[in-house]
């Protein structure tokens, strides 16, 4: 995976290591902070103590400096964030936004270079 990861709103760094540190929010307003794994295709996360989320609600994931949405214009389903390499070559990385959904997908130059998860299928070159 990516060296580094960015927020494609205010371009500040959101990894510490190998996690990436978003803001979570729900349906219902509740906030709190989610660690994933810089990994692709590594679906574990870590969860602030007072963030329940149940499986197929949708979290909004937030940057945790600007506070910007990372959500798709496209699908709202799906958040973006940037992995750049040790060579500083960016590469968007696009990934879903509803708990227990394994789809994640690695973009260069608008086409699809990878993807990751059991749920991949699910979207297509439209919805990203």
């Amino acid at each position: 995976m990516s060296k580094k990861i960015i927020c494609p709103k205010c371009r500040n760094s959101i990894n510490i290591g190998n996690k990436v540190a978003l803001v979570g929010k729900t349906k219902t307003g509740l906030k709190g902070v989610i660690l994933l794994s810089t990994t692709l295709g590594d679906y574990t996360a870590e969860f602030s103590d007072d963030f329940t989320i149940v499986e197929g609600n949708i979290v909004k994931f937030l940057c945790p400096i600007c506070h910007r949405n990372l959500s798709r214009r496209r699908n709202k389903n799906l958040a973006t964030i940037i992995g750049v390499d040790k060579d500083g070559n960016e590469s968007n990385i696009i990934f879903s936004q509803i708990f227990g959904e394994k789809s994640t997908y690695r973009i260069e130059d608008n086409n699809i270079k990878e993807s990751f998860g059991e749920n991949n299928f699910k979207y297509t070159e439209n919805d990203i």
